[in-house]
């Protein structure tokens, strides 16, 4: 009753194979090549699997879906922490006021409990990228050496502060929608 196509089939099997095809799908191919000759070579062709193996891991999948996530996220908030400090003392600087605290945002859920690493590291950034440029730009600049530590400072502590605002509007954000599902 629940014939499926020699195209169908042979899309299904690399899905079986690897343990990602639904239950049900499974049956199909089975009942499938236990009646096509042509799939049944194309499925024996393939690496050989156990009955076992054919159940979907569901952990699994979730497990690599998270993890791609989680580096896409990562990802992000490394390129928005770049693009915040590099756009420093620029005429487009005032973006940082919205970059930062989506960074921090983006951070409280990609870390949870440590999202204080965002600040710390947004301050650090800032403070080192800030610190180099003015070290190598000492002669233009006419700052002494006091200027040229503290003003960092200022700037990392300012963008610190953003970014820890985003994790508090993340948190928050959390909480409203935790209450919603609720």
């Amino acid at each position: 009753m629940n014939k499926i196509s020699c195209d169908i089939c042979m899309d299904l099997i690399p899905l079986i194979k690897d343990g990602i095809a639904s239950e049900d799908s499974c049956n199909l191919v089975k009942k499938h090549i236990e009646e096509c000759k042509m799939c049944n070579e194309f499925y024996e062709d393939t690496d050989r699997i156990n009955n076992e193996n054919i159940k979907m891991n569901d952990k699994k999948v979730i497990s690599k879906i998270k993890n791609q996530l989680m580096i896409g996220s990562m990802i992000m908030v490394m390129i928005g922490s770049f693009i915040g400090v590099g756009v420093s003392e620029s005429e487009w600087m005032f973006y940082n006021i919205v970059i930062m605290p989506i960074v921090g945002g983006l951070g409280y859920f990609i870390f949870n409990k440590k999202s204080y690493i965002v600040p710390i590291g947004i301050f650090s950034l800032t403070y080192i990228w800030d610190f180099i440029k003015y070290i190598v730009d000492i002669s233009s600049n006419e700052m002494d050496i006091m200027s040229i530590i503290i003003t960092p400072l200022w700037w990392g502590i300012i963008y610190a502060a953003l970014s820890a605002l985003g994790i508090i509007i993340g948190f928050l954000l959390y909480i409203a929608f935790k209450k919603e599902s609720n």
